[in-house]
């Protein structure tokens, strides 16, 4: 339930940021268009009433004098006007050289259809514009196309500026999104800050009840194993009780090791950190745990190498690889310690030629009590992860890859 709940929230998260800015664009783009349509409606709007009083003009005159048209279609906002017969001779136009000339087309086809329409132009001073063609009925004649360009300078101001809020959009979108990854974060570093605390908590208790059980344990323990060792020397070597009691003895000794390492793992530590000699601490581990082993040992450690660590504790975790490492390899093998510097990280790797660890184990090894081995406890790796931790460090294993074996690692801050 604890891993449940962040993915859950996560995906709430998403889909409420998804949706979110799904609508802000959709907004964004609907409000465009409709501005863009508005324009064109300000613009149709203005060329038709341009249009009906220029008409107005001309019926209330009896055919308009050219004085008066002009008067009409002097806005500012026309670029030019004209206004055309059937056969395409302009009769008028706002700029008087262009009379009697004729339409580069023929306009016939607008005045057949006797619909006025219009659409977006470029001039040829390469100016955007609007051109709107409307059919004017004069009291004598046939109809006329009167032509009006208006310039859209205003239109596409209000346009660019709808436009320009892109980048407005966009950076709320971007802020949106980044308080919510923030959010997400903060939300996970909670859940896992949580969960450590719990974790740590759980711990504790049992360390504490470990501890008083274990110094039970080993009371009795200690009167049960001194009593057999005395029974044991006034018994002869040649009596068959003797080979009972070698075995209690054993039994008993192997039950005081889980006792010790129940106490070490459950005890609450201090750490006193200091610059430790790598190639120092790794000979002397290696020297101790390999003597009497056939195996080959090959340490690659650079001397002046040195990573920030308590050395008691380093020592007993590298004590722990490679005990380790020599158990899974056998009477034979090749035990091989390694040195690497990345920034301010340093990593030990203690590397075996052993058989490996099955895939299904791996994510469990660091946990108490689950262990590989037949007369194993699994606190060894336990205590490992916790001291290496408690140093401000990482600890891992991995399969060796296409070499056979696996690599322990201990990374721990460098110095120097």
């Amino acid at each position: 339930m604890r891993l449940v709940l962040p993915a859950v929230l996560r995906v709430i998260l998403l889909a409420f940021l998804a949706v979110s800015s799904a609508a802000i664009l959709y907004a964004t783009v609907m409000n465009e268009r409709t501005v863009e349509s508005l324009a064109d409606q300000s613009l149709e709007s203005t060329a038709l009433a341009l249009s009906s009083a220029t008409e107005s003009a001309l019926r209330a005159g009896g055919g308009g004098s050219d004085s008066e048209v002009q008067g009409i279609l002097s806005d500012r906002v026309v670029a030019y006007a004209l206004i055309a017969e059937g056969d395409g001779m302009i009769r008028f136009h706002t700029n008087p050289r262009m009379m009697n000339t004729r339409l580069p087309e023929d306009p016939g086809d607008w005045l057949r259809t006797g619909q006025p329409s219009g659409r977006r132009v470029v001039l040829g001073t390469g100016l955007p514009a609007y051109e709107y063609d409307y059919i004017l009925h004069p009291l004598h004649g046939g109809p006329e196309l009167l032509r009006i360009v208006l310039h859209t300078t205003p239109a596409d101001r209000i346009l660019a500026g709808t436009r320009r809020m892109r980048w407005t959009v966009a950076a709320v979108l971007l802020l949106l999104w980044t308080v919510g990854i923030a959010l997400d974060r903060m939300v996970s570093r909670q859940f896992r800050l949580r969960e450590e605390a719990e974790r740590r908590e759980r711990l504790a208790l049992i360390g504490q009840m470990t501890a008083t059980l274990a110094h039970e344990i080993r009371n009795a323990l200690g009167s049960f194993k001194g009593f057999t060792q005395w029974v044991s020397e006034k018994v002869e070597p040649s009596d068959p009780r003797k080979a009972g009691l070698d075995n209690a003895l054993r039994a008993a000794g192997r039950i005081e090791s889980l006792v010790n390492e129940l106490l070490l793992f459950s005890r609450q530590e201090t750490y006193a950190t200091s610059p430790v000699p790598v190639l120092d601490i790794v000979r002397d581990t290696v020297t101790a745990e390999s003597t009497g082993w056939a195996g080959k040992v090959e340490i690659s450690v650079e001397p002046g190498a040195y990573v920030l660590a308590d050395p008691d504790k380093l020592g007993r975790v590298l004590r722990n690889a490679v005990r380790n490492a020599i158990e899974a390899m056998g009477p034979e093998g090749t035990l091989r310690v390694e040195w690497w510097r990345d920034g301010k990280w340093a990593e030990i790797r203690v590397k075996d030629t052993g058989p490996g660890i099955p895939g299904a184990d791996l994510p469990k090894l660091f946990t108490p009590f689950h262990t590989t081995k037949s007369d194993g406890t699994g606190l060894g790796l336990a205590y490992s992860k916790k001291a290496v931790e408690g140093m401000g460090g990482r600890i891992g294993i991995r399969n060796r890859d296409g070499e056979g074996g696996a690599v322990l690692w201990v990374r721990l801050p460098g110095k120097g």
